[in-house]
């Protein structure tokens, strides 16, 4: 004799894979849109107006501003062969400069013309905000500057008190 409870255990797998074949399948999920917007065509009069003006720029020997126009283009126009390329013959151009302009720099401090350097700096920071090389110089020359400026001002105080006759013996 069987016990009521093994024969349903037994027909349990059965109803089970009996529903599950009588089950629908479900649809394949639904391709949701990116979030992204789609990128605007070429012909954008915006990216048109921004190849335009880097194209200009670079002709102007502005070459930071120019590579700043062709990546409006690269964002707005992911894959864009000509702004890739233009981007990557700008950052190697900026770099030239920079390095040149660098060199100057060191040669000018080297000769003493602290004025000429800075300058040089300051234009290697114009091509490349983010040049910490010459902005470490600069901040090393307005150091020098402060030192000499307070050498003088306490040279000048005390020849103001040796005519005053106000000098003290230590001094």
């Amino acid at each position: 004799m069987t016990r009521p409870g093994r024969a349903s255990a037994a027909a349990f797998p059965l109803l089970l894979l009996a529903a599950c074949a009588e089950m629908q399948t479900p649809a394949p999920p639904v391709q949701l849109a990116s979030v992204r917007p789609p990128a605007p065509a070429p012909a954008d009069p915006f990216i048109a107006d921004q190849r335009a003006e880097a194209q200009r720029l670079d002709m102007q020997g502005m070459v930071a501003q120019a590579r700043l126009h062709w990546r409006y283009v690269a964002a707005m126009v992911p894959n864009d062969p000509e702004a890739a390329r233009e981007i990557a013959r700008l950052d190697a151009l900026i770099r030239t400069r920079s390095d040149t302009l660098l060199q100057q720099g060191e040669a000018a401090l080297m000769r003493g013309r602290t004025a000429d350097a800075q300058l040089a700096f300051l234009k290697v920071l114009a091509l490349d905000g983010n040049n910490q090389r010459a902005r470490e110089r600069l901040r090393e020359l307005d150091m020098r500057a402060a030192l000499v400026s307070q050498a003088q001002k306490n040279i000048r105080d005390q020849a103001a008190a040796r005519r005053a006759g106000t000098e003290s013996p230590t001094e």
